[in-house]
């Protein structure tokens, strides 16, 4: 486990701790569960980690921001204008993860962890994929809410462009006031309850409609081991992992085994309030 790594785990200690006190439900999943189960940890080259709760449950967590302890805070766009993903995350303001993609937003980049809603896709169970516009068509007006958040502070290094930047941010600021696009995608990721669907998505990832399932599988949590500690997983985590990955087991070529998330600077002991002046 390197350095990275072991921040992220303590992201994870501290979010399965408030889920514990306050009852609510949650599971490892994409590669986070695949590394507990091939790995019972890390897969060895991944940079993040990820989690998922049922609707109701991440609404409840939302709620409980102020519950985490410093230098942890829970990300999303209430907490967080700038950030406008449906899923939230949880950040350790003490270091720096400087997502390349959110280099000229204004928000907190410190290292995360993901936590993913499961919403409702359909009143009868479908073992299958479903075959659906919806995940494409939630992408593509989250853009008009990315690009209507260019604000981030000029520097000496980037002055030069920023004024590019906010010029888009202008023109796409009438989707951003008050977040209103942003509430509206996710009113219409929550149509349908989780309490009547039989089949669960997670909007958002980039596996878009291979991210549908039964609900089923993620029924009861079951109890898993990741680096050591105990956590929660799917009740058919089989079923899951070979929807998404197929022979789940097997290890990639070594082209492939590396980091997915691209950035412009870590730092597990900096802030990234202070990263920039170094």
């Amino acid at each position: 486990m390197n350095e990275l790594q072991a921040k992220e785990l303590a992201l994870l200690k501290e979010f399965i701790r408030v889920c514990e006190k306050h009852q609510l439900r949650y599971y490892l999943f994409g590669g986070t569960l695949l590394g507990a189960v091939r790995h019972q940890g890390f897969i060895p080259w991944d940079d993040d980690l990820d989690v998922c709760m049922p609707r109701p449950d991440f609404e409840k967590l939302l709620k409980l921001r102020t519950q985490f302890e410093t230098p942890y805070f829970l990300q999303d766009y209430h907490s967080n204008p700038g950030y406008t993903y449906l899923f939230a995350k949880l950040r350790d303001s003490s270091t720096t993860f400087k997502e390349t993609v959110f280099n000229m937003h204004n928000i907190n980049h410190g290292i995360y962890i993901d936590i993913f809603p499961l919403d409702g896709v359909a009143k009868k169970e479908k073992n299958k994929p479903t075959k659906s516009l919806k995940p494409y068509l939630m992408w593509f007006f989250w853009w008009f809410t990315y690009l209507g958040h260019f604000w981030h502070r000029p520097t000496k290094k980037n002055w030069w462009y920023c004024w590019l930047f906010y010029l888009i941010a202008i023109i796409f600021l009438p989707f951003n006031i008050g977040n209103w696009l942003t509430r509206l995608i996710k009113a219409w990721a929550k149509v349908l309850p989780y309490e009547k669907a039989k089949t669960i998505a997670i909007y958002q990832t980039m596996y878009f409609n291979r991210d549908t399932f039964p609900k089923a599988w993620f029924a009861t949590p079951v109890k898993g081991v990741f680096e050591g500690i105990e956590v929660a997983i799917p009740n058919n985590t089989q079923a899951y992992l070979t929807r998404i990955y197929g022979d789940y087991m097997k290890l990639p070529p070594l082209k492939n085994q590396v980091g997915k998330h691209h950035n412009s600077g870590v730092s597990t002991t900096v802030s990234y309030r202070d990263f920039d002046k170094i």
